[in-house]
């Protein structure tokens, strides 16, 4: 049984399995920026968000972030900031609502209250790129108030796509996870600490599979996902670190 072990293993052996589990933290590390970069636009705002993930999973509905402003009363919030008048504020709220957000952006029928020209006399001094002190986001384009004039309605994944994915995920990560496990049962650390990396990529797991379809109805399940996905991942790159060493640190005098 003592040859089984990881610091036992001949060379080619511990050569091969070290590259296996780079392959694997390699490929961990590339499906979180997989997830980032296709789940991460889904509520309008850069990078991956726990909306993004809501989204998918439950859907969300993000008001127009430059409506829930104006309704807050923005800039009032802010000390020294000039305050819009309040029939200009009307006017913008009234174009934001219209649904005519692209078609009236710059309307000379509005007489004085063209959005254009709104935004461009409340707003520039801080929203504008030449500013003192630019302020993010920036309001002097079309291009940039599009992305903030609209609610963002985010359904969730379609059903049968949801089934698919489950099934592909369930039984290659059940390989994956079985096998960072059995290969932590052959290292030389504290049975501790095997014990609480394996639960972490195991329960992990169940939990992140389990909430999926939880979410769909709650999303308080949301935080689910959050947190077994987390759990699984964390897991899984400890466990490669572990293998790593064991493979490679020298053995101790006893051994």
């Amino acid at each position: 049984m003592d040859s089984l072990l990881l610091r036992k293993l001949p060379l080619g052996l511990r050569i091969s399995l070290s590259a296996l589990t780079l392959v694997l933290l390699g490929g961990y590390a590339a499906s979180g920026l997989h997830m980032a970069e296709h789940h991460g636009p889904r509520d309008g705002q850069e990078g991956l968000t726990g909306d993004d993930i809501t989204g998918v999973y439950h859907g969300v509905q993000s008001p127009s972030p430059l409506r829930s402003a104006l309704e807050a009363g923005h800039p009032d919030d802010l000390d020294g900031a000039v305050q819009v008048p309040a029939a200009e504020r009307e006017a913008l709220l009234a174009w934001l609502n219209s649904g005519r957000v692209i078609e009236d952006w710059d309307n000379f029928d509005l007489g004085e209250m063209v959005p254009a020209d709104l935004l461009d006399a409340n707003c520039m001094a801080c929203h504008g790129r030449g500013a003192t002190n630019p302020i993010e986001p920036p309001l002097e384009y079309l291009d940039d108030v599009r992305v903030l004039a609209f609610d963002n309605n985010v359904s969730p994944t379609d059903e049968a796509i949801l089934l698919a994915s489950t099934h592909a995920h369930a039984l290659s990560l059940f390989v994956i996870a079985l096998a960072a496990v059995l290969l932590l049962c052959l290292t030389r650390f504290r049975r501790s600490w095997v014990s609480a990396v394996s639960l972490a990529i195991s329960v992990g797991l169940l939990l992140d599979l389990v909430s999926w379809w939880l979410a769909r109805d709650s999303a308080i399940w949301v935080n689910g996902i959050l947190l077994g996905g987390t759990a699984h991942a964390l897991g899984i790159g400890l466990a490669g670190v572990l293998v790593l060493a064991d493979l490679w640190l020298p053995a101790a005098d006893k051994d």
